[in-house]
């Protein structure tokens, strides 16, 4: 029997069977953003990007890319090429050196910075709160 389409994807489209199996054929599809997988260069370029105190938002207009793709990048939901790390770096001013040390664990990275800092001074006691208040009034 010969028909008028020649892909497999516009054959697929002819009557109720062929969108059923279209229908099938979409949610069978693997797709990378399905799939979490958080990996080390991925938290180290969410820790630049809270270093710089940037949105989400603001770095995807940095970076000219969508605040989506930025959370895509770093929840682990996108492959991460050298291309994609360096427009990441060069916006958020950091060198792929210092990011490899960061990767490596050569240069260590605070993992909840205000957390610890809100635990400990939860156990200072109210003099030795004093004291740090005035230093940090000084910033």
């Amino acid at each position: 029997m010969k028909t008028k389409f020649k892909s497999v994807s516009a054959r697929c489209l002819q009557g109720e069977v062929g969108r059923q199996r279209c229908a099938q054929k979409r949610r069978n599809r693997y797709r990378r953003s399905d799939t979490k997988i958080i990996t080390k260069e991925a938290k180290v370029l969410k820790f630049l990007r809270e270093s710089r105190w940037l949105s989400m938002r603001k770095a995807g207009k940095l970076i000219g890319l969508s605040d989506s793709f930025v959370s895509h990048c770093e929840h682990g939901r996108i492959d991460l090429t050298p291309g994609i790390i360096a427009k990441f770096l060069h916006a958020y001013g950091y060198d792929y050196g210092h990011f490899q040390k960061l990767v490596l664990g050569q240069i260590e990275m605070p993992q909840d910075l205000l957390e610890e800092c809100l635990a400990l001074l939860k156990r200072m006691s109210g003099d030795k709160l004093k004291t740090i208040k005035t230093i940090l009034q000084t910033f």
